[in-house]
């Protein structure tokens, strides 16, 4: 092991020379890294400068060389760091350091262009710019508002677009009950993963199961998979049909036989839900009612 281990180290030496690069020491990696995650930007800086120019074709020494200079008060400087760390390898990440660079220095020339690269590298979320100090002096201004919103619905899309937003009736804290009025569980309808995704936590005293919701862009259909505790699984896709969303999955019995499950949410006037479950045996001909569940707020 100790002598793949030092052929492995020859051969990193060699392909640095082969580049022209100085070879870093660890000690003086493990010296950059410490300054940097203590904030002292002095020492970072000076450190993360000279491995920048020995290993001119390092991302990562580059951008915290340009983190260092703009917390040292040095946006003009940062530039030209942030700049070579964007172009080796480009990401929002990089990209946003290099907005707060020009927009510091007052670069408005330079900062918008980025902000339209940025659409493309996968945009600049609205929380982050607004915590930003570096962009007050333009934060009012109408253009600048305007690519914050632009930016923001590319890092977070399923904000941005209103079909994400169809089944959000369901979102909440519930305690459902059946027909008769009798809670027959809990239910806990969360927002995940950047509001892109509507978790369902469904707990009885026989069981639960748990589900995941979310409307898909490509074919522009809702799609639900439902996992329960003994092992069950089903896929459901529809959408929203007038104000009510229907969505229909194909089944298979433990005897093989082929059928259908049908759930038809609705929004009640008293803001609670009502979950309809029908099956079909002939292919949806006709429907019969499996089940219907009133969703009512928990208190």
């Amino acid at each position: 092991m100790k002598q793949k281990f030092l052929a492995l180290l020859v051969l990193i030496c060699c392909s640095a020379a082969v580049m022209g690069q100085t070879t870093i020491s660890a000690e003086e990696w493990t010296a950059a890294n410490d300054a940097y995650q203590k904030q002292d930007w002095k020492t970072a800086a000076a450190v993360y400068e000279k491995i920048a120019k020995a290993e001119d074709r390092n991302p990562q020494a580059k951008y915290r060389l340009g983190i260092a200079l703009l917390n040292l008060g040095k946006a003009s400087e940062a530039q030209a760091p942030l700049e070579g760390a964007l172009s080796i390898s480009p990401n929002s990440v990089f990209a946003f350091a290099l907005a707060r660079a020009y927009a510091r220095s007052g670069n408005a020339e330079k900062l918008y262009p980025l902000f339209d690269r940025s659409m493309v590298l996968g945009g600049i979320s609205a929380s982050t710019i607004s915590g930003e100090k570096d962009f007050d002096a333009i934060r009012k201004d109408a253009k600048f508002v305007e690519y914050v919103k632009k930016l923001d619905g590319v890092a977070n899309p399923c904000r941005a677009r209103p079909e994400y937003r169809q089944f959000d009736f369901w979102v909440g804290e519930w305690a459902p009950q059946n027909p008769q009025g009798l809670t027959v569980g809990t239910s806990s309808i969360q927002l995940i993963l950047n509001d892109c995704v509507i978790f369902e936590n469904w707990n009885t005293p026989q069981g639960g199961g748990r589900s995941f919701s979310l409307w898909d862009v490509r074919d522009g259909k809702w799609h639900q998979t439902w996992v329960d505790g003994r092992g069950g699984i089903t896929r459901y896709v529809g959408g929203i049909e007038g104000d009510k969303m229907v969505l229909v999955a194909e089944t298979v019995s433990p005897t093989g036989q082929k059928g259908r499950m049908r759930m038809t949410y609705s929004r009640l006037a008293d803001g609670s839900v009502r979950q309809h479950g029908e099956s079909s045996s002939d292919n949806g001909k006709t429907w019969t009612t499996a089940y219907e569940f009133k969703y009512v707020k928990a208190k």
